[in-house]
């Protein structure tokens, strides 16, 4: 009987499949942060506050972020 050194991971079909489905996660959530981005919008429009624009330009910095992450795993992946 063959020994062989690798695991579940070792078939390429799981492994493109493992790929693909993090990329979609990835873009999905980069819809979500663009959401986020609105909804910040809206909020300081309703809702008046010294600390509208710190959050605003949290919520921006969080979807260049994860744009960034979306870019860096399309050449590591």
């Amino acid at each position: 009987m063959p020994i062989t050194t690798g695991g579940i991971l070792s078939n390429s079909y799981i492994l493109f499949f493992a790929k693909g489905a993090i990329l979609i996660l990835l873009i999905l959530y980069a819809i979500f942060a663009l959401i986020i981005i609105r909804q910040v919008d809206l909020m300081s429009k309703t809702l008046i506050t010294g600390i509208a624009p710190v959050i605003k330009l949290l919520a921006i910095v969080h979807a260049f972020v994860i744009l960034g992450l979306i870019f860096l795993s399309l050449f590591i992946l």
